[in-house]
């Protein structure tokens, strides 16, 4: 309770607090080509799109901390982290392709695990193996007649072409009440 107000309670505001690495402008542009597509052939109800103002490749969750304590710690440990080359491959899904819950892009990059380790120290456990991808969309509960439709649409040839780019940045992000994500910090990585 807070003292003086007996009936009135602290409300405190929890910070959900992410790193991520967000695609450049000319991806971004043949997203927004490629992703009505998806949506054409795999829009099912129920399903969430994510808005292209949310794409990103996360590295990892912090959870409820104080932007500004952990600022200090992540430029530390990304200091001598190199730019990192990324490119966007086929879709797929999570927990599987027979019954997926999520929708995403395959991230390739030679050294984006490197990038990963070296932020661990902040970042809540990874359960299971870290998987560099782009969400397009989320459903619940998972769909077998999703499943379907994806391998089919994998199995079409549809993909999305030349996205790749230079990630020259490492973003620390918020997630706000209202779904949308707030930039707090932006970490510059070395030129290579």
């Amino acid at each position: 309770m807070a003292e003086g107000h007996p009936n009135k309670s602290i409300v405190k505001i929890m910070n959900k607090l992410f790193l991520a690495i967000e695609p450049s402008p000319h991806v971004r542009s043949l997203l927004a080509e490629y992703v009505p597509k998806v949506q054409e052939k795999l829009s099912r109800q129920g399903m969430r799109w994510v808005s292209p103002e949310k794409w990103h490749v996360t590295l990892g969750f912090i959870g409820d901390e104080q932007p500004h304590v952990v600022i200090d710690s992540i430029q530390e440990l990304l200091q001598s982290q190199s730019e990192v080359a990324l490119s966007l491959r086929g879709i797929s899904g999570f927990p599987d392709l027979k019954r997926p819950g999520v929708l995403f892009l395959n991230v390739v990059s030679d050294n984006i695990s490197t990038l990963r380790t070296a932020v661990e120290g902040v970042c809540e456990p990874n359960e299971g193996e870290f998987t560099p991808h782009l969400t397009l969309s989320r459903m619940k509960p998972a769909s077998t007649k999703l499943g379907h439709k994806l391998r089919d649409f994998m199995h079409s040839g549809a993909k999305i072409e030349d996205a790749e780019w230079l990630a020259t940045e490492v973003v620390l992000f918020n997630s706000l009440p209202d779904g949308s994500y707030e930039a707090l910090h932006r970490f510059k990585l070395n030129q290579q």
